[in-house]
């Protein structure tokens, strides 16, 4: 039974901890470590990984040797022992079991990365954004066609991933990330043309909360996922073609200020207009709108139409 390394950045978490940690102890695969990074945590959140520490040999607890998450994560990849290397965020929960499942979908695979689907939970009802969100990673893992939509969102969950600690190292580790970090890692995986291997069952309990860190610091605020998006599809696909941004949004004030200042040239229409690519030779599309099933349907249908691949000529942003 093949060692999996456990990396959990941990700040001011007590009130999330103890049943984070008794998720990872409760885990039918028994062969892991856990390095616990504390990042300055204000409240007694090394209190008791220390005490956990103390209890069980396979966690190990560690000060952040600089601060925020991409140091935490640096810190303790520099520890990790495993053959398998996963991340885990301290106000969520594993199912049992989790690692179990996920080591044996990558199997004897090479250039993997496991995940499953997510499910988010807390103590207040789930808004409807976050729902959707849930249903649309939780879809486009099952239909694999994560790196089709690699440009619209964060197509793998940060704590919901495994793969071959060898592999992580070839491509880098955690060194060059930027924030937002998961969906930088998400990038250099597609980049290196990993295959996404998916288990058909939830892996992660992801909680919801209002001191979540996605939601209070400015590294996960709209400006910096389009920031790494727009520029990580100029590095990775886009040609000396014609390029056209569907829609009239913020999205696209975004993606549109992105590609000025870059110097990249374009083409703009909104849905009244869009039409108009029929006009241009070879267009490659950005569409900054994501419209209910139906009407999506009928967008997808115009775009193969014209024998447009979505991920190779279109993308949703």
């Amino acid at each position: 039974m093949d060692l999996v390394s456990i990396i959990m950045p941990v700040k001011n978490a007590v009130p999330y901890l103890g049943a984070c940690l008794a998720s990872i102890l409760d885990q039918t695969y028994g062969n892991w470590e856990l390095i616990a990074v504390d990042d300055h945590s204000m409240d007694d959140s090394k209190t008791i990984l220390v005490e956990y520490a103390g209890k069980d040999s396979r966690i190990h607890y560690l000060d952040n040797s600089g601060h925020g998450i991409i140091d935490a994560l640096k810190t303790g990849y520099k520890c990790a022992k495993g053959t398998y290397l996963t991340r885990m965020d301290a106000d969520d929960v594993m199912p049992e079991d989790r690692l179990a499942k996920m080591v044996d979908a990558l199997c004897d695979q090479s250039k993997c990365i496991a995940t499953g689907q997510v499910k988010y939970f807390g103590d207040e009802p789930i808004s409807d954004g976050y729902r959707k969100y849930e249903h649309w990673i939780n879809d486009i893992n099952l239909d694999g066609k994560q790196w089709d939509q690699v440009y619209r969102e964060c197509v793998i969950a940060s704590p919901n991933w495994l793969m071959r600690k060898s592999e992580l190292d070839n491509i880098g580790g955690f060194d060059d990330l930027t924030y937002p970090e998961d969906y930088h890692l998400v990038f250099k995986w597609y980049l290196s043309q990993f295959k996404i291997i998916v288990v058909p069952h939830v892996t992660l309990f992801w909680r919801e909360h209002a001191d979540r860190t996605s939601r209070n610091s400015e590294h996960y605020q709209q400006q910096a996922f389009f920031n790494l998006k727009i520029h990580q599809f100029i590095e990775n696909d886009l040609k000396s073609r014609n390029l056209v941004l569907w829609g009239k949004n913020e999205k696209t004030k975004l993606t549109a200020d992105i590609l000025k200042r870059s110097g990249i040239t374009f083409h703009q229409f909104d849905l009244t207009n869009f039409k108009k690519t029929e006009n241009l030779e070879n267009p490659q599309i950005l569409v900054g709108v994501y419209p209910e099933l139906e009407e999506r349907k009928n967008l997808e249908s115009y775009l193969s139409g014209l024998s447009l691949s979505e991920g190779k000529d279109w993308w949703y942003i």
